[in-house]
Formats: structure tokens, C-alpha cells, sequence
């Protein structure tokens, strides 16, 4: 039994991960795509870790259903850690845990990265490329010394797997190198090998640069399929610390430690206890954000206003904004606008946070600014990617703005997806039968609030103020307009000094 309680970790994390988590797991899924296309794993492989990204997107869209998902994750988890005691030759199982901790903080310390990062699949790459480079080494070890096979595997790894694994790739070679030191070889074959690796780490991504990936920035050729933490300009490699932790823990299993049995168990518990809750990030107000923009997604405007009216302390502008947008929904707004919190407390994040990055597209949808949503749905996914939900609120403006041939394109893509294929086909049954709008939950509500007139100018980053000014110009304004303007105006009003972003 003492070989299967650490196996137990894994799943403790995965449960933990999956309840406290379940928001920004969804959430995760929401900003990522996965289509069954031959062109979409093309459009994956012309970088290096495309097929690691690849990979990485389609586990990525089981967060759909967030325990799925993080039964996947703990499957992945458990499965390195019998690896690490295979490749490794562990006495004790017990270190294994380290690493698989370290992965969760990579999930766990992002917080409002979800939105603003460009790697496809982030949340399951970091695991799968562990394994993968802990099997380049366990195949290394395995491999006969004898005639340079070593050696060979050693060039073998780094010029193919760096085009298909990025960085993961060259961190295997990197250990493929230790390794050498440790297995039984002569002192010129562990040089050779030694040498090998260190010129083949630095050649190949030079040499792939020139040649193949001329769109990847020369900065970022040795960390392919990591994470950029950059954001104009300034990176901020304080969330680089589980990718260190991971990094290191797991070369250190090369080397027999001085210490075993209880004393390993006991700091092993110790260091993962620190390691989360340390780094974990922790803010009440991202939470219920992420929850409030589920509800709303699911039409659930009862949710809504639960989750705003037990905030612990001063809201977020989005919250706010949600808030008002589901006392506006359930015809509640002169009853309870007083009974829920007001403020605009900013994102707790290093980074300035745009609420058009995050809930500002949906609340023009929502207010029936549809070029808005529609303009900042297509910057953003020039910019940072196609994500399921820019596809459905691009669909959406495309059928209540007429425009069929456009929702179709859309709605076909949506249709390639594993968990959003029958969303895409209800809408597709609204096609060319706008009468059918009124009676959908999510586009009914938006017809009367639809202005008559069409066009495009800048929103200063002030959805508030723009949107009442919308409202308020728009020729023949509706009594919902006019109720929505007046609502929108008092939060705005009230806060009108402090809702200019950075």
C-alpha cells in the first residue's frame, strides 16, 4: 500500500483544482479552440510545439465539463509519476509529488493571464510536455551505449523533437546529457554525448529560425511552447516560478539524495503545502467574475445576482456591470438596484487589466452594440487567437445584423468542436428565419434594445459612458434603450472619477 498512497496526490489536486477552480477551468475552455480539421493541426505545426499545442487544445476543450477535465489531468499526473520512478530509479515515490504540485501552479497562478495568453492549450501543455521529456530521457537510459546509439538518440531528439515539442524537447536533451553522467559508459562516450547535447540544444532552434520559423521572434526560440508572460513590452517572470520549480525538482531526481523514507514523506508534504499556498492566487473578486460571465453565458441571470450580492468587500467594475446588466434582465432594477454592492475596485493583476479583453465584448452584445462586440471579437482574435467565445458572439452579432452568410462561416466552425457542435446547430436552425430571435433566451432580449442606424467609431475604453451615449443618440430610442441608459448612467455617475483605465 505505501506504493499507492502517493498516487493519491494527484488525485487530492485534481479535486481541489476542480472545486476551487471550476470558473477559471471553464473559462479556460472558453478562450480556447480545438477543431477537427486537417487545417487546423496544420496551422499548429508551422511553429515550433505545434504539436505539442495541438495536443495541448484538444484536452483543453474537456474543461467544458471542469471535473472531466481535471480527471484528465490527474490520469496525465498520476501517469508522470510512475515515470519519474521508472526513469529514475527511484527508491521512494514520495519526491514525485513535487512536479505534479509545480503544474498546478501553472494552472493556478495565472489569473488574469487566462485572457491575455497567446499559447494555445496553456493549461495542459506544461504537463504533457513533462512527460514527454521525461520519455526522451527513460528512452535514453534504455538505449545500448555500445556504437554511439546513445548519441545518435541525442541528435535524433533534439532536431525532431524540438519542431513538434519546442522547449521540452531541448530540456530532455539537457537531461539526456546528465543522465550520461550516471549511466555506465566510458569517460569519451558520457563526453560525447555531453557535447553533443549542448551544441544540438543551441544549433537547432538557430538553424530551425533561419529556415523554417522565421514568424517566431528570436528572443523566444529556446522557449517555444512556454507561456509568454509579456504584456507591452514588460515581461513579468514572477509566474515563471512554478516552471522553475518544476525544471528544477525534476533534474535533481537524476542524483541519489541523502535522505529517504520519513524524512522525504514529511518534507515532500511540507514543500507542497508552501508551494500552493504561497503561489496560488487568491482573489475573490477574479472568481466571482469568471463565475458571474458563466452564468450570464447560460442565461442563469438568477446566479448572477447571488454571486454579486455575497462579494466580500468593494466589486469590480465587470461586476458591477453584470450586476446591473441581470437586474436589467429579471425586471428587478427599481426593486433591488440599491441592495447590491457599488464600487470599481481594479483587477488584482501586475498588468493593466481592459474589461473589453474580458467582459466588454459581451456586454455590447448584451446592449445591442453589436459592431462593438463584433469589431473588438475580431481585433482580439488577430491578436491573441480564435476562442469559442469570440466565435459564438461573432455568430450572434452576424444573425441579429442580417448578416447569414457571415453567422454561417461561424457556425460552421463551432460545428467542428467537440462540445459546442450543438450549440451551432440550434443557431444554425435560425438562419435566414429572424422571426425565430424572439423566442431564444440569449437573442430575444436583444432585439429592442438593437439601434436603426449602422457604424463604427472609438470607445475611449469606456464601455460605460459609450454605451449610454449609443443609447442616447440613437434616433427613435426604445423605452428599453431609454430604461437602459438611465440605469447605466447612475453607475456611472457615481463612479465616473475612478472608470478611467490606465
Amino acid at each position: 500500500m505505501r506504493r499507492v498512497y502517493p498516487y493519491l496526490v494527484p488525485l487530492l489536486l485534481a479535486v481541489i483544482l476542480a472545486v476551487f477552480e471550476s470558473d477559471v477551468l471553464w473559462t479556460a475552455q472558453e478562450q480556447n479552440l480545438f477543431l477537427r480539421t486537417p487545417l487546423f493541426f496544420e496551422q499548429q505545426m508551422v511553429k515550433a510545439g505545434g504539436l505539442l499545442t495541438w495536443m495541448g487544445c484538444f484536452l483543453t476543450q474537456f474543461f467544458y465539463y471542469p471535473m472531466l477535465g481535471a480527471g484528465v489531468l490527474c490520469l496525465l499526473w498520476a501517469f508522470l509519476m510512475w515515470l519519474l520512478r521508472r526513469t529514475f530509479q527511484l527508491e521512494d515515490l514520495w519526491l514525485t509529488p513535487i512536479p505534479v504540485a509545480s503544474l498546478l501552479l501553472t494552472i493556478t497562478t495565472l489569473g488574469y493571464w487566462v485572457y491575455y495568453l497567446k499559447l494555445p492549450g496553456a493549461l495542459f501543455d506544461a504537463t504533457i510536455g513533462t512527460i514527454i521529456a521525461v520519455l526522451l530521457v527513460g528512452c535514453y537510459r534504455l538505449l545500448p551505449a555500445r556504437f554511439y546509439v546513445r548519441s545518435a538518440f541525442v541528435v535524433l531528439s533534439a532536431c525532431i523533437g524540438y519542431p513538434l515539442f519546442g522547449f521540452y524537447a531541448l530540456w530532455g536533451v539537457a537531461m539526456m546529457a546528465l543522465m550520461a553522467w550516471r549511466l555506465k559508459s566510458t569517460p569519451l562516450v558520457r563526453v560525447v554525448d555531453s557535447v553533443l547535447a549542448l551544441l544540438f540544444i543551441i544549433g537547432v532552434p538557430l538553424v530551425c529560425y533561419h529556415t523554417v520559423y522565421h514568424q517566431t521572434n528570436i528572443v523566444n526560440i529556446y522557449w517555444t511552447a512556454l507561456p509568454v508572460f509579456s504584456f507591452q513590452g514588460t515581461r513579468f517572470f514572477s509566474y515563471y516560478v512554478p516552471y522553475i520549480i518544476l525544471v528544477a525538482s525534476i533534474s535533481l531526481m537524476m542524483f541519489p539524495l541523502p535522505f529517504r523514507g520519513k524524512v522525504v514523506r514529511y518534507a515532500v508534504v511540507a514543500v507542497c503545502a508552501g508551494f500552493l499556498a504561497l503561489l496560488w492566487y487568491k482573489d475573490d473578486n477574479f472568481h466571482r467574475e469568471l463565475s458571474m460571465r458563466r452564468s450570464i453565458e447560460q442565461q442563469d441571470w438568477n446566479r448572477v445576482l447571488k454571486t454579486a450580492g455575497a462579494v466580500k468587500g468593494e466589486p469590480t467594475r465587470a461586476m458591477c456591470m453584470m450586476q446591473n446588466l441581470a437586474l436589467f434582465r429579471l425586471n428587478k432594477r427599481g426593486d433591488e438596484m440599491f441592495m447590491y454592492p457599488n464600487g470599481v475596485k481594479r483587477p488584482n493583476a501586475p498588468f493593466p487589466v481592459r474589461t473589453v479583453h474580458t467582459y466588454g465584448k459581451m456586454l455590447y452584445m448584451e446592449y445591442g452594440v453589436l459592431n462593438y462586440c463584433y469589431r473588438w471579437c475580431m481585433e482580439d482574435g488577430v491578436e491573441y487567437g480564435w476562442t469559442i467565445e469570440r466565435l459564438k458572439l461573432m455568430a450572434k452579432c452576424s444573425l441579429l445584423n442580417g448578416e447569414y452568410v457571415a453567422a454561417q462561416r461561424f457556425l460552421n466552425l463551432l460545428k467542428k468542436t467537440s462540445f459546442h457542435a450543438s450549440w451551432a446547430k440550434e443557431y444554425e436552425a435560425m438562419l435566414y428565419r429572424p422571426a425565430l430571435f424572439a423566442n431564444d433566451p440569449a437573442l430575444g432580449p436583444i432585439l429592442p434594445l438593437l439601434r436603426s442606424d449602422n457604424f463604427l467609431t472609438a470607445d475611449q475604453s469606456q464601455e460605460e459612458l459609450f454605451l449610454i451615449e449609443q443609447i442616447l443618440s440613437s434616433p427613435g430610442a426604445t423605452r428599453e434603450q431609454q430604461e437602459l441608459s438611465q440605469f447605466t448612467m447612475r453607475y456611472y455617475r457615481r463612479n465616473r472619477h475612478q472608470l478611467a483605465e490606465p
